[in-house]
């Protein structure tokens, strides 16, 4: 065979290079179109100058004639000289519109791409010191909300936001903006992509990102995304101090996205010597210990979603600098009970010691020492102001306060059973019963012998129920007149979607109100379980007292931890069973005759019990009830005074709920 039949011949060659150049983009269209452009002029012009050279006509004008004519259709018009001559003219004008049409054409082509590309969301991104939300959910405008709430005070700084989801970027960008509306001085950047892809994470400009917040439903695209950003972080010669925020459903996986995210918790291995980049919540736990607590504690989820979010005051570490000089002059080495008194705005709640860890205690023993932070609880982190300790004066009790014995029913199974029975335990008098009541033997493959048995080692009754079902209502009366429960607590059937567990949820809450309302000498507080914000809203027409959503409270602790990362600290500090937590405290165990009081005098009665005052709950059976965390003490140079009832409550951090 001849191998010459096998070569592509000249034409096939120009073709294939003219279409890989055209390949290259519209500048690269353009610049061939005016390279041919250029050709047809000076073959035009050399034609019309060899013809007419005779008459005169010299190269250079035979060359502006071709070039004129190209680019300009009108100066046919007015032409004289030669046939020939006058056709190469209208032939220099018939290409110079034909490559004007193709121009125009390859130009708009261009534009409409770029458009496209830019509506795509896949162009690069550079900013700096910015927030990256990777995932795109029902939980970004939370996160949202509170990052443009934190950037409020960041007055004259222009704060970015960049969030990459798999949606197209018009879209994300119309749903931001019809939940969000006023972004205020945060500017938000949507962008197109997968949140593992390391070239999707690098347009993000994660690599000169303040922290990332990883927002996503399913612990294993958490576990690769931390995986990915890790690397990334990593790769950067100098550390630049950025970090990753996420949370881990299940507790099982959280061993895997340690690992991947060399959390500093972890003690396995040589991980531990590389440089950490994961804060991790272990939502499981974190939110047990939340309806652990609020399940006894009418309206305590209120206080957690002050303290958790950006409205209103919130915890912050302050440490020595410029900025608070004269306020680490005056107070290092005095106690936190001694700083609360100079603090008009604020509250100090405990230091962060040299190894950076927290230290909330008895404020009568927490000392500001040097090279300590001190948490403040307080609106912003501006310059705190102080003055000379505040006199005080108050009444001390006659009578101590220990717990009493609780009638406690828990409907409906989820994996936080366990952990739930297992904190509760710390917390409730011997004498106590539990319920725990799940239809279709639900909770037997989730309750062991040792949850059961460390109940009773602890004085505490439990019943378990299965033969029933808690969603008919004839049923879930009758285990309600055995029970006669103080305290209700409902969870959510983590087997169902969010809208069906919702849905069974709600109509727990009906069935309880309607209970209550055909028994008027029955009294209980109800908590209950919820997964989306919306359905909750829809709940509290019923007569349900708190309610406890994994997402939400996920998505503000995340948002504060995205700021300062020794916040996650801070609040598990706050969270466990062996150290000082939020608890609401009636005002007749502080006070022998409630009344006019200033906020100093509560503070101090509060430090008298080894607590620390943080705010207080108006009539708690009222519909004044909402909490007010961190009241101002004083105002225009005058001490704020309070007019306390029998029935208000103070919020204080202390170790146990025992008054003594």
């Amino acid at each position: 065979m001849d191998k010459r039949r096998n070569e592509p011949s000249f034409r096939e060659k120009l073709r294939y290079w003219v279409d890989n150049w055209l390949s290259r983009g519209a500048l690269s269209t353009i610049c061939l179109l005016f390279a041919f452009t250029g050709l047809i002029v000076v073959l035009l012009g050399l034609v019309s100058w060899i013809l007419e050279r005779s008459l005169g006509l010299s190269l250079a004008q035979a060359l502006w004639n071709s070039l004129v004519h190209t680019f300009d259709p009108g100066v046919l018009a007015g032409d004289t000289g030669t046939v020939p001559f006058l056709f190469l003219m209208l032939l220099a004008t018939l290409c110079g519109m034909f490559f004007t049409a193709l121009l125009i054409g390859f130009i708009n082509d261009g534009i409409r791409s770029r458009m496209e590309d830019l509506a795509m969301g896949t162009e690069p991104v550079i900013e700096n010191g910015h927030v990256i939300i990777l995932g795109f959910n029902e939980s970004v405008y939370i996160l949202l909300g509170e990052l443009i709430e934190a950037n409020r005070n960041q007055r004259g700084r222009r704060c970015s936001v960049v969030v990459l989801g798999e949606l197209e970027k018009p879209e994300m960008e119309e749903r931001i903006r019809r939940q969000i509306g006023d972004t205020a001085n945060t500017h938000v950047i949507c962008r197109s992509g997968s949140i593992t892809d390391f070239r999707d994470l690098e347009r993000c400009s994660i690599r000169t990102c303040q922290s990332v917040i990883i927002n996503t439903e399913k612990d294993f695209d958490t576990i690769r995304a931390i995986l990915a950003c890790t690397q990334i972080f990593n790769e950067v010669p100098e550390d630049s101090g950025s970090y990753v925020t996420a949370v881990i459903n299940s507790g099982r996986n959280a061993l895997p996205a340690r690992i991947a995210g060399y959390d500093k918790d972890l003690e396995t291995g040589n991980a531990a010597d590389r440089r950490d980049r994961l804060e991790l919540l272990l939502m499981e736990t974190t939110v047990a210990r939340i309806m652990t607590h609020t399940c006894r504690q009418t309206g305590l989820s209120k206080v957690f979603t002050e303290l958790f979010d950006f409205a209103g005051d919130e915890f912050y570490i302050i440490r020595p600098c410029p900025l608070y000089e004269d306020l680490f002059a005056a107070f290092t080495g005095r106690t936190i009970r001694e700083i609360n008194r100079c603090l008009p705005s604020a509250i100090a709640i405990g230091i962060i010691d040299e190894k950076g860890m927290p230290v909330i205690d008895d404020p009568c023993l927490v000392r500001l020492e040097e090279g300590c932070s001190l948490i403040l609880l307080e609106e912003d982190d501006d310059k705190v102001p102080f003055h000379e300790p505040a006199p005080v004066s108050w009444a001390p009790p006659v009578v101590d306060f220990r717990e009493e014995p609780i009638r406690l029913l828990i409907m409906e199974c989820n994996p936080k059973l366990p952990l739930i029975l297992r904190e509760i335990r710390e917390y409730i008098a011997p004498g106590s019963v539990i319920y725990i009541a799940g239809e279709n033997g639900s909770f037997e493959s989730l309750l062991k012998d040792e949850d059961i048995e460390g109940l009773i080692d602890r004085g505490i009754l439990a019943a378990k129920r299965d033969e029933r079902s808690i969603y008919d209502y004839d049923s879930l009366s009758v285990l309600l007149d055995e029970a006669r429960p103080d305290f209700i607590l409902t969870l959510s059937n983590h087997a169902l979607s969010d809208d069906e567990a919702d849905e069974k949820s709600l109509t727990l809450l009906l069935y309880l109100e309607q209970y209550q309302r055909l028994h008027p000498g029955v009294s209980y507080r109800i908590t209950s379980e919820m997964r989306r914000i919306s359905n909750q809203v829809l709940a509290q027409k019923t007569m349900a007292s708190d309610f406890v959503i994994s997402r939400n409270i996920s998505s503000l602790m995340m948002a504060q931890i995205s700021q300062n990362r020794e916040l996650k600290n801070v609040f598990e500090s706050l969270l466990e069973s062996d150290g000082y937590e939020i608890y609401m405290k009636s005002v007749r165990y502080y006070f022998s005759d409630p009344g006019p009081v200033d906020f100093y005098s509560i503070l101090e009665a509060a430090a008298e019990k080894k607590e620390v005052f943080i705010g207080y709950r108006r009539n708690l059976s009222g519909p004044a009830g909402d909490p007010v965390c961190n009241p101002a003490k004083r105002k225009a140079g005058r001490t704020e005074t309070i007019t306390l009832a029998p029935d208000d409550y103070l919020i204080v951090l202390a170790r146990d709920q025992t008054i003594v």
